[in-house]
């Protein structure tokens, strides 16, 4: 007997596994190339969108920069920054550039005193799966704008139990200022120490501010207060 298969054999014994193989193979060939192609083709697509998005982006920034003086944007300038704005939330909902536009989109509303509008952007930007870099910063600013719509509640409520991360500094002045406007003058000297402790800027201007509203919500000394209300007593007599 052949220790090895003729060269005829060999070709029946192929024909014969690739009967019972050989479409099986064609489709998994066909799934992997195919799957490449695919995915190829729709990461080149996601990076076009990106590419497109951020065009659109620094054209708005680019607008924003043109106002060399730093004062409030030219009615045409803002309404060019409207549009592109609007234009990326709809054909770029999910980019971080979108989330960015509505940011951008609010700060305008908030300096045209135009809180509705605002309120509006920023939950947009929330609605919209952003990250969660991006989500604290929108959750922060949309919690100012309710406050600053008379919805303290609501403000102290979407400031409460947040995983701050590094923004756990302006998140507690936050609370601090909302508390204020409450009257709970308690609550927000604790809120206000704890921004300070939490403060890691080198700007020494945020470190002086919040020094600043801790010395105005400070507790009186009941010690000091003892030590006036006898003196004042003494002299009376």
């Amino acid at each position: 007997m052949a220790d090895h298969l003729s060269e005829e054999e060999q070709i029946e014994a192929f024909k014969g596994w690739w009967a019972e193989n050989g479409l099986q193979l064609v489709a998994a060939l066909v799934l992997v190339v195919g799957g490449y192609f695919g995915w190829q083709f729709w990461q080149d697509r996601q990076q076009t969108q990106i590419e497109q998005a951020s065009d659109l982006y620094v054209e708005m920034i680019d607008i924003v920069s043109s106002q060399s003086d730093g004062g409030r944007l030219a009615l045409e300038k803002e309404v060019a920054i409207g549009k592109l704005a609007d234009q990326l939330k709809e054909e770029y909902a999910s980019s971080g550039y979108a989330q960015f536009a509505a940011l951008l989109k609010a700060k305008l509303a908030v300096d045209n005193k135009e809180l509705d509008l605002a309120a509006a952007e920023l939950q947009w930007a929330m609605d919209n799966d952003p990250t969660a870099e991006t989500e604290r910063l929108v959750r922060l600013r949309l919690a100012r704008i309710e406050a600053a719509r008379g919805n303290i509640d609501s403000a102290l409520q979407m400031v409460q139990g947040v995983d701050a991360a590094e923004m756990k500094s302006a998140y507690e002045e936050a609370k601090g200022d909302f508390y204020l406007q409450q009257g709970n003058t308690a609550a927000a000297f604790t809120a206000y120490e704890s921004a300070l402790t939490a403060n890691q800027s080198s700007d020494t201007m945020i470190s002086n501010m919040l020094q600043l509203k801790i010395s105005q919500v400070k507790p009186a000394d009941p010690i000091i207060e003892t030590q006036e209300t006898d003196s004042q007593e003494g002299d009376s007599q």
